[in-house]
This record gives C-alpha cells, sequence and structure tokens, in this order.
C-alpha cells in the first residue's frame, strides 16, 4: 500500500559575521540585536536566554536550571557553566508520602508516585534555582558588555509584551487545569475569564495591530534589578528575600540561606575524540558522560561504509545507545554523594571491552551492565552499584546556540521542569519556580534519592565540536533522554555521512535506551521491518507539532571552505536561526 505523506522541513540559514538559532523567532532576535551591536556569542546567549524565559515562560526563566558550555576563541579556552537546580537544606529523603508501588511510572521520570503528586506541583516541589547565576557568572567570565545592555530586549519584551504564537497559545492550554491552582500564576498568563490570550491569524501588524500581547510587569521589574544589581538581588537581595518568604508561607522548603548559599559550578569540559574531531560536553551530572560512551563504542565500526539510515547503520547506533544507557542507569549519579566511575565509562579500553557486545550483522546484545571500575584510575568500586532511574532536563525544555563572528561558541539548554514548573509564582516578582522535585526518586535509599544539596543528574547535553581548524559545531536539545541520542544523531550525521546543519537535525533519528527501539516513521518500511527482522522490539512514532519523540534539537555549523555558518533547527515548532 502506498499513501501520501506530510512532509515538513525548514531552510538553512547562511550567515558570515554571527547566528543564533533559539525555539522562539523574539529570543534569537534578541540575541542578534546584540551581536549587531558589537556584543560577542557570549553576550548574545545571555540576552537570548533572558529573553526565552520571558517568551517561552512554561520551558525556562529565572526560577530555573541551565546547562552552558562557552568556547573563548581567543583565549581557546572552553568553560562549562553548571546552573543545576539544588535540593534545600531542610529536604530530606522521605518528605514525600509515597503511593502505591503499583503505581510506579505515573510520575515523568518512572519514580513513585507522590500523594497530591506534591513532588511535581507546587511549593514542595520547588528547589533553589541556578539559572540567574549561570548565565550571569557566564557573562562576567567572558562577556564584553554591559549587563544592562545584554538584557534590555528581555526587559523590553516583558514590560511591552509580546504577541502569542500558536505554540505559546497551545502550551497555555495545555496547563490551564494544572495552573488553575495558582491564582497569582494565571492572572500573568491568562485572560481574566481563565482562558489564554488567544494568537492572531498573522503576526503582520498591518493585519492585526491591536492584537492582545502578553504583558509581564513584575517580571520587567525583576530582570531590570538583576540587570542593575547582578545576581545578588536575586539570591542574597530583596528577591531571594521575597521567594523564600513566600515558599515558607505556603510550606515549601526553600530559604534565605538556601538562594544565599548557592554556588554555580564552572568547570573543565569532557571531551571525546571521535574520527579526527573533539567534542565537549558537561562532565557532572549531565549527558555528556553517556553520549562519549555511545561515540566510543561506534569509533569502532565503519558507520559511513553501512549507509546513511541503513538496517545496519540503525542497528549499531541502536545497541551503542542500549549499552551507554544501561551502564548510566547504573554507574551516574551526583559525585559528591557516591562513587562515581567518571574516567571508566569514557575509557577507550572500556568502550573496547563493551563494543565486543555488538554484533553488526546480528540482533539486540543480551549483555547487562558493564563493569567500568577496572578501567577508573585509582578508585576502588563500592560494596553496591548505584540504580538510577530517571534524568532531569525533560521535554519542557529549551536551546539555543550562537556562534559569532570571531567564532567564539556557546550552547545553552536551560529548564524550568515540567510545563510552568512547580506552577507556583512568587507575587510581586514574576518569577515561576522551578518543580526540580522530580528529578530525584522520593523514595529513600536510592543514588538519586533526595538529599540536602544534592544536584539532579539531568540529561542536558549542550555540546561543542571542534576538528583541525577550530571551532565546528554549537548543538543541543530539549527532550529528555532523547536529548542524549539526538544530539549524537545530529554530530554523526554530519561527521560520518557529511550532511548539512538543516540536513543533519531535519533526518529521521531512532532512540533506545534498555528497552525498544523507537523509530521514526520517516524512515523506510524495509528498514524499519529489517530491524524487525534482527529482533529488534521496534516502537514507530510519528512525530508532529506538539510532540518530542526524537528531541528537538537546534545547532550551528562552521562552514570552513565557504567561510560563512550555517543554522538549523528542528523543523515541526517555531524554532528559529537567525543571522547577519
Amino acid at each position: 500500500m502506498i499513501k501520501s505523506s506530510l512532509i515538513i522541513d525548514k531552510t538553512e540559514v547562511v550567515a558570515e559575521n554571527g547566528l543564533v538559532t533559539a525555539m522562539h523567532p523574539l529570543a534569537a532576535e534578541a540575541g542578534i540585536e546584540i551581536l549587531q551591536q558589537g556584543g560577542n556569542a557570549v553576550d548574545a546567549a545571555v540576552a537570548a536566554a533572558f529573553a526565552v524565559g520571558v517568551v517561552e515562560p512554561f520551558m525556562s526563566g529565572l526560577g530555573g536550571a541551565a546547562y552552558i558550555i562557552a568556547h573563548q576563541a581567543a583565549s581557546g579556552r572552553t568553560i562549562t557553566v553548571d546552573g543545576c537546580v539544588e535540593v534545600p537544606q531542610n529536604a530530606h529523603e522521605a518528605m514525600f508520602e509515597l503511593l502505591d508501588p503499583s503505581l510506579k511510572g505515573a510520575g515523568v521520570y518512572g519514580w513513585r508516585a507522590t500523594k497530591d503528586n506534591a513532588a511535581e506541583t507546587g511549593y514542595r516541589s520547588a528547589v533553589v534555582p541556578g539559572a540567574v547565576a549561570a548565565y550571569s557568572k557566564l557573562h562576567e567570565m567572558q562577556g564584553s558588555m554591559p549587563l544592562e545592555q545584554v538584557m534590555a530586549p528581555a526587559i523590553r519584551l516583558a514590560a511591552e509584551g509580546f504577541v502569542p504564537n500558536w505554540y505559546v497559545f497551545a502550551q497555555c492550554a495545555a496547563s490551564m487545569e494544572r495552573l488553575s491552582q495558582f491564582p497569582e500564576t494565571m492572572a500573568v498568563f491568562f485572560r481574566a475569564d481563565g482562558t489564554p490570550i488567544p494568537f492572531p491569524v498573522s503576526h503582520d501588524t498591518s493585519i492585526s495591530p491591536n492584537h492582545e500581547r502578553l504583558v509581564q510587569s513584575d517580571l520587567a521589574r525583576t530582570l531590570q534589578l538583576i540587570a542593575g544589581q547582578g545576581p545578588a538581588v536575586f539570591y542574597q537581595g530583596e528577591i531571594g528575600r521575597t521567594i523564600a518568604r513566600y515558599i515558607s508561607n505556603h510550606g515549601g522548603l526553600i530559604t534565605e540561606a538556601d538562594l544565599a548559599g548557592y554556588q554555580v559550578q564552572i568547570r573543565e569540559p569532557l571531551q571525546v575524540d571521535y574520527r579526527g574531531k573533539r567534542m565537549a560536553m558537561i562532565a557532572i551530572n549531565s549527558g555528556g558522560p553517556t553520549v562519549a560512551e555511545m561515540f566510543n563504542l561506534l569509533e569502532g565500526f565503519n558507520l559511513a561504509g553501512t549507509g546513511h539510515n541503513s538496517a545496519t547503520h540503525l542497528h549499531l547506533v541502536a545497541e551503542a545507545q542500549r549499552l551507554a544507557f544501561s551502564d548510566r542507569f547504573a554507574h551516574l549519579g551526583d559525585p559528591a554523594f557516591a562513587a562515581i566511575p567518571l574516567e571508566g565509562l569514557q575509557s577507550k579500553a572500556y568502550a573496547a571491552a563493551r563494543r565486543s557486545h555488538i554484533d553488526p550483522q546480528g540482533g539486540p546484545t543480551l549483555e547487562p551492565v558493564g563493569d567500568p571500575w577496572p578501567f577508573q584510575p585509582g578508585v576502588s568500586p563500592p560494596g553496591t552499584p548505584p540504580a538510577n532511574g530517571g534524568d532531569s532536563s525533560g521535554q519542557h525544555t529549551t536551546h539555543l546556540t550562537v556562534i559569532d563572528r570571531e567564532r567564539n561558541m556557546v550552547s545553552l539548554t536551560a529548564s524550568l521542569g515540567q510545563l510552568f514548573g512547580s506552577g507556583v509564582m512568587v507575587p510581586g516578582t514574576g518569577v515561576t519556580l522551578n518543580n526540580g522535585m522530580m528529578w530525584f526518586d522520593p523514595e529513600p535509599g536510592h543514588v538519586n534519592s533526595i538529599g540536602p544539596g544534592k544536584r539532579a543528574l539531568h540529561a542536558g547535553t549542550p555540546a561543542l565540536v571542534f576538528d583541525e581548524q577550530g571551532p565546528l559545531l554549537a548543538v543541543g536539545s530539549p527532550g529528555g533522554r532523547k536529548v542524549l541520542t539526538a544530539v549524537q544523531q545530529i554530530i554523526h550525521n554530519i561527521v560520518d555521512f557529511g550532511l548539512g546543519m538543516q540536513a543533519a537535525i531535519s533526518a529521521p533519528r531512532i532512540h533506545c535506551e534498555a528497552g525498544p527501539v523507537y523509530m521514526d516513521s520517516r524512515l523506510p518500511t524495509a528498514v524499519i521491518e529489517a530491524m524487525q527482522h534482527r529482533g529488534h522490539e521496534v516502537v514507530v512514532r510519528e512525530e508532529h507539532f506538539l510532540s518530542s519523540y526524537f528531541g528537538r534539537p537546534n545547532g550551528i555549523l562552521v562552514d570552513h571552505n565557504a567561510g560563512v555558518l550555517r543554522g538549523g533547527v528542528e523543523p515541526y515548532r517555531v524554532s528559529t536561526a537567525i543571522g547577519y
């Protein structure tokens, strides 16, 4: 049977001087505005990050988390900025009442369900946010413009408002029931009758000159305070005191001391060599170690010789994903609270041992979790390996990338957790708080159980790639664990198969953890059937405008030969690349 199919794609943006990709066009415009004023990639990324929290308030914001990797061309230095959320000091691992174990999986990440969904919605689900600290620290270290100038686009968007597009309308509509218990939040994002602000038929202002705008006056004031006084006003000053007092009065855990004690973490990146390219990612509590293991596993196979998205190619990719995820679930967590074999997991020798279990002509491996401890220099394994079942940075997340004229690069992922985070907006501040407790196991006794000061294992994988000529690629994605496989396959598409930036993002992908292989419905039927014949359990998913089955990536590629930048974005939603 043959039937017609809908083909959806976007054009690749080509620019010489600078390029920004973001998941809302107004955020990309904010970044380009700063580049055209003479700012560098860090200035533009920080501008876009603050702006996207205004125009995509359900995905990220001042009350959330941020994970960043940045490269400074002049010094050659690459740093990672970890603005992960942190559990308040008054929290404990048994703080939530657990429901019947048969309801396991009711939570977003498969944890035990909690009474009243308290770990995912409301005041006790909120933990200490890190985004403001992360953006400010990155700007302090590598920015070139005053913070007031960098934040001006975000302040303007909050104060003057913006016309919601269809995607903002859809996400607000999807959150109406959940947010109805929080009047302060409803008052900002919805009409007086409780309905979302409708989107116009056209964004041509001559057609809809007086269309309703989403104005966030309190947020504009908070942004103005941060622009003038820096992050101290948020963590040790007026805004922090307001947040702590409001949360405490409603049974939450965040205190003034928690906010004042928050420290953003600056580290060297995890780096992995693959086919003459060097990839850099966040090393701790991220998707980085798992993606590095995938590349190390696949390095031993001639992927280019298998044919792009052939059954053999996808079989090898699926098995590398399967083995790397099984190691992730068994061994990764916050290294401040458990022994983690990071060097062992990233070892080429360990990957070679694991690779021997992959049969290029066969089916799925039944090999259990690997043992990286013999490959971990100078460390003895713990008595009991940790067990992990969840990652943070779910599909309700945003990502942006920037590369400028000097080829400084930034890849930035930010999140509130679920849509609108906890649902709680702190009156007078415009700050919507995360629901970071959802990223921890509410059941005591596990490596990712709740603990004071603990940081979540998140799936965020903002990545940079370099070749012998220097900066090559900045890429990342939202999408929960699909982030890891999206980033991995996009890099493969470019490095192994020579695809361009937009083509590498638009190409159909797969996703495999420990069970089925999820395959994009756009893949040829013959390839899907061949995977099934190999013994894979296959689940076919058809991506659509509101789904995130395979992540929602965006990125920028440096074309050394042409001397230009090439921007690509996921084709289904309002993600936009803008260059000049």
